[in-house]
C-alpha cells in the first residue's frame, strides 16, 4: 500500500513524464553536406518545432564554431509555407567563404525584442536565447577553380590583371 503523502508526487511525477515523453525533438536535415561551388544552394529542412512562432528563426554561422550571437544572417523560418506545422524547408545560396558553415534553429518571443537592436533594415535583430537545433556542418567540395576572381586595367592597351584566390593558396597562372 502506497502512502497518502507519496500520492501526489507520484501524481506530478507522472504529468511530468507524460509532458517530457510527448514534447518533440527539434531535427535539421540538409540536401547536401558538401556544395560544389560558390552560389549554389542548399536546402534547409527542419520538424519538430513545438507551437512554432512567425519570430521562430534559421540562423546561418560560418565558420560553424561561432557562438550563438555571431551569426552572419538569418532567416524567418515563417519564410516556409508549411511553419505553422512545425516542419518546413528553406532554400538558400551559400557562397564560399572558406570556412565551413552550420545552421541553428532558434525561438523567439516577442516579449524579447529589443527596439534598439535593429538589421540594416530596421527589423528588429532575433535573440539567441533558446536553441531549439543545430545542424551538422557544410563544406565547399575542394578544388573546384578560382574563387572572388577580381579584374583591373594595367595601363597597357589591350591588358588586363586577373587575380583570384585558389584552394590551396599556391600561385596559379593563366
Amino acid at each position: 500500500m502506497i502512502p497518502l503523502k507519496l500520492i501526489p508526487v507520484l501524481w506530478i511525477l507522472c504529468l511530468l513524464l507524460v509532458q517530457f515523453s510527448s514534447s518533440s525533438q527539434v531535427s535539421i536535415s540538409l540536401s547536401s553536406r558538401s556544395i560544389p561551388k560558390s552560389g549554389d544552394p542548399i536546402t534547409i529542412r527542419w520538424s519538430g518545432v513545438d507551437s512554432p512562432s512567425q519570430l521562430d528563426w534559421l540562423g546561418i554561422y560560418s565558420p560553424a564554431n561561432s557562438s550563438h550571437p555571431d551569426f552572419i544572417g538569418y532567416v524567418f523560418l515563417s519564410k516556409s509555407p508549411e511553419w505553422k506545422s512545425g516542419s518546413g524547408s528553406i532554400r538558400i545560396p551559400l557562397i564560399n567563404l572558406r570556412s565551413d558553415y552550420q545552421f541553428r534553429i532558434f525561438h523567439w518571443k516577442e516579449s524579447e525584442i529589443n527596439p534598439k537592436k535593429q538589421d540594416h533594415d530596421h527589423n528588429p535583430l532575433p535573440r539567441t536565447k533558446h536553441l531549439l537545433a543545430e545542424s551538422e556542418t557544410v563544406v565547399f567540395e575542394p578544388g573546384r577553380g578560382p574563387e572572388q576572381v577580381h579584374l583591373a586595367l594595367t595601363g597597357q592597351a589591350g591588358e588586363m590583371r586577373v587575380m583570384f584566390v585558389t584552394h590551396d593558396g599556391k600561385r596559379e597562372f593563366l
